[in-house]
């Protein structure tokens, strides 16, 4: 159940500890802009947590709420500020008293993490569309989205501009394209995000990825190429390939990967083609010299608002000093076994 707030209980840190309200929330609910011009919102009110759900129209939240460095820190802030921003909300379909989170999702988590057992909302009444569009457009903003994320979140704005559920995923580009200029969809999509419609569809398209699969795009041992074509893979096919690297810790590049759409369209992609394809491939495949590191996984040692550059002078700094230790190391060794070879030896009878 909600209850009123003020601008001070917002601020005030631990809303555990607001005093319990005297009256129900009013039905007279005054026109706000947050989010959609078109939506009515409440005040700010205070709802319990176990209350609140994660965005679940069409494909649920695509976004992961991960307990990372960046979490930790947004927990501390809450604990000792409070939440600075309400979540917004709205109504359950059904369910009286329990509410859908539209944005707001690692706010509510950190929330958690700090002991917070009540939250300050904004619940807003939304279409479906409306929802899924400010649910996409607000974590599209964040510094750092997996493909995973960006996936889902295409698909599930594509699915609520449309609104007929129609799937537009298979075709090819010239028939999709011309569909999307006459009903929106994907092109709507793209043009509000700043790619083409065969960006989106083929992002749209990783979706379809058994979700190991989908997971190894994400940490970058498969790319997006690569992940697109096997996504038109039945799934057998798809765990065939999966299975292959569970054994050699091999995955296809693109090229590889269009062999094996060969072997698809001939209906012959199981196992031993897999196997005999990347076997023979990854035997002529050059050593690759290049090394890569996930920026997600060096973040948790740097403050949040390194850059890119600060943060590579800095391991090129510290890999300097480890590989000048290492070598004063090795000279202390090779000295000293220069020493113990110059010592007289003695010898008895």
């Amino acid at each position: 159940m909600a209850k009123n707030v003020t601008g001070a209980d917002i601020f005030g840190g631990m809303f555990q500890n607001i005093p319990a309200y005297e009256s129900e929330k009013k039905t007279d609910i005054p026109e706000k802009n947050v989010g959609s011009d078109k939506g009515k919102t409440s005040d700010v009110v205070m709802v319990k947590r176990n209350c609140l759900h994660s965005f679940h129209t069409f494909y649920g939240h695509p976004f992961r709420v991960t307990e990372d460095f960046a979490m930790e820190e947004l927990a501390a802030s809450i604990r000792d500020y409070g939440i600075m921003e309400p979540i917004l909300v709205r109504l359950e379909k059904g369910k009286k008293g329990e509410y859908e989170i539209i944005s707001g999702h690692r706010r509510n988590h950190a929330a958690g993490l700090a002991g917070l057992t009540e939250v300050p909302v904004h619940i807003e009444d939304l279409s479906d569309r409306e929802a899924a569009e400010i649910m996409v457009d607000s974590n599209n903003k964040r510094e750092f989205v997996r493909a995973s994320e960006k996936a889902w979140a295409y698909r599930t704005k594509a699915e609520a501009a449309r609104q007929q559920g129609k799937r537009t995923d298979l075709q090819t580009d010239t028939e999709a394209d011309l569909e999307d200029e006459l009903q929106g969809g994907m092109k709507s999509v793209g043009d509000k995000n700043g790619d083409s419609v065969r960006t989106v569809r083929r992002y749209i398209r990783l979706t379809y990825l058994l979700n190991e699969l989908l997971d190894l795009v994400d940490e970058e041992k498969m790319s997006l190429g690569t992940g697109y074509i096997i996504s038109f893979f039945n799934s057998s096919e798809q765990k065939c390939i999966l299975d292959y690297y569970h054994s050699y810790h091999f995955l296809p590049d693109v090229s590889q990967a269009k062999k094996l759409m060969e072997c698809h369209k001939a209906e012959s992609l199981d196992a031993a083609a897999v196997e005999r394809i990347l076997t023979k491939m990854e035997a002529q495949k050059p050593i690759k010299k290049s090394i890569t590191i996930k920026q997600e996984r060096l973040r948790k040692y740097f403050p949040q608002e390194a850059t890119p550059e600060y943060m590579e002078n800095i391991i090129v700094e510290l890999l300097e000093k480890w590989a000048g230790e290492g070598r004063d190391n090795r000279k202390a060794d090779a000295d000293k076994k220069e020493e113990q070879l110059e010592e007289p030896l003695n010898i008895t009878d």
